[in-house]
């Protein structure tokens, strides 16, 4: 029986919470989704960089024809043409247009760097939630046993008539109410579970307890100077705000003269014309210089700069608003991580007094100087105050992590989980020069495999 023990319980998989946070990390869906989002943006650079690129196409035309002029004889022609165009100035829109999209990437990163301290701090509460939630099943187990014991032992004094009827009552009162908080905490933990299922993808197993908690900020003020230069929320609205300037130039831009040059080879092959025999064959080239200065368009132009007024307007103040969200974040964490550690302390207390003041009842109790409830009472306020203490250890914990969140640090890297993390530089770079090519299909094969479990 020994050996059958040992070797269960070396099949329970445990699980850190630094495994945990990585696999979040590797899994998530949200991540994926949003590297996909951001491989789509890169793509604005070179489709808005190509505007001052060449532009080269080629065209054919064939045809057959006959006459009764020439008693129905079918015949054809044929003619192809390359043309090549370039945009050699056009006061600074495609330049603007360019900077615009790169702004926006950049956003978009920082978006990325969001979702990412998303699923770590899901991570992280969900993996607290479920050590709590088992702490709290062992202790409602505990008070049940503990209540059963007394039902018996009290219905055995009433057997000797030590005790009345009522004294048996309020025992089986007390064990019906733990049986019912059981069953509760049982929910939670199956709540937990799951919550825990979907924030890692995959269901949470022995959970070790955690490591310390990660180095914090002394005060509130250095916490809010890191905020400001590290929140992904924060720097992605400056990011929008960005490019909306670029976008107010390119819409002023738009007003201003283009000149584009092109240039065409044609070649042509006829029947002869008026009676002559054989075929006339021609190539023609041509070179152009264009130049355009938009003077009236309906009030098109005015209305796009007034537009991009607007839009430039309103990213300012989503900076600020930003920064007001991030400010209130930044506190809320920090007043929670405060009144976590007060009530640490105070439940330890608590626990220490209700255990002595518990053990100290129940003596009595066998000396006939304290009834039943008496030592219900204290029970049930022992149970009650290590639940506390479990509960607070996890908000502590929740707590310390939301800070890191609210200023921008909740990242793999940031937390050393030492595994490599994406880089969207790669992608970024590998379509700048506008290749002919698809997204690379190991990805594609990645997601089609993943989700087809």
């Amino acid at each position: 029986m020994a050996l059958a023990m040992c070797l269960s319980a070396g099949a329970v998989q445990a699980d850190t919470l630094t495994e945990t946070l990585i696999r979040a990390y590797q899994t998530s869906p949200l991540l994926e989704s949003s590297r996909a989002s951001l491989r789509n943006f890169d793509e604005n650079v070179p489709l808005q960089r190509s505007a001052r690129r060449p532009n080269v196409s080629a065209s054919s035309t064939g045809s057959l024809s006959a006459s009764d002029d020439d008693d129905w004889e079918i015949e054809n022609s044929f003619s192809a043409t390359l043309q090549a165009s370039l945009l050699i100035y056009d006061h600074g829109e495609t330049a603007a247009a360019v900077e615009s999209a790169r702004a926006i990437v950049s956003a978009q990163r920082w978006f990325l760097i969001s979702d990412e301290q998303d699923v770590l701090l899901d991570a992280v509460t969900a993996f607290m939630d479920v050590r709590r939630d088992l702490e709290s099943v062992n202790v409602a187990r505990n008070n049940v046993e503990v209540l059963s014991e007394q039902v018996r032992a009290t219905q055995d004094r009433f057997d000797l008539g030590e005790v009345t009827r009522t004294d048996v009552s309020l025992a089986e009162a007390r064990l019906a109410a733990a049986q019912a908080n059981e069953a509760a905490v049982l929910g939670s933990l199956a709540i937990s579970r799951e919550n825990y299922l979907a924030a890692v993808g995959e269901p949470a197993g022995n959970l070790l307890p955690p490591p310390s908690l990660p180095d914090l900020p002394a005060s509130l003020s250095e916490a809010e100077a890191i905020a400001m230069r590290e929140q992904p929320q924060l720097n992605a609205a400056r990011f929008n705000q960005i490019s909306s300037e670029f976008d107010l130039t390119r819409a002023r831009a738009a007003r201003g003269p283009t000149v584009s040059l092109g240039a065409d080879v044609t070649y042509t092959d006829t029947p002869g014309v008026g009676g002559a025999t054989g075929r006339s064959r021609e190539t023609s080239a041509g070179l152009s210089i264009t130049g355009n200065l938009p003077i009236y368009q309906g009030g098109q132009l005015s209305a796009l700069v007034r537009q991009a007024e607007a839009s430039l307007a309103q990213s300012q103040f989503d900076v600020q608003n930003t920064a007001r969200g991030v400010r209130q974040n930044l506190g809320s964490a920090w007043s929670n991580l405060a009144v976590a550690r007060a009530t640490i302390a105070a439940n330890q207390q608590e626990v220490r007094a209700a255990t002595v003041a518990f053990e100290g009842v129940r003596e009595e109790a066998t000396l006939g100087a304290r009834t039943t409830l008496d030592v219900l009472d204290l029970e049930q306020d022992l149970r009650d105050a290590e639940f506390q203490l479990a509960s607070s250890l996890r908000d502590e914990y929740v707590a310390a992590y939301q800070l890191l969140s609210a200023k921008g640090l909740l990242t793999v890297k940031h937390l050393n989980l030492g595994i490599p993390t994406y880089d969207p530089d790669v992608n970024f770079n590998r379509v700048q020069s506008g290749p002919y090519s698809t997204v690379e299909g190991t990805i594609l094969d990645k997601l089609r495999d993943r989700y087809s479990r």
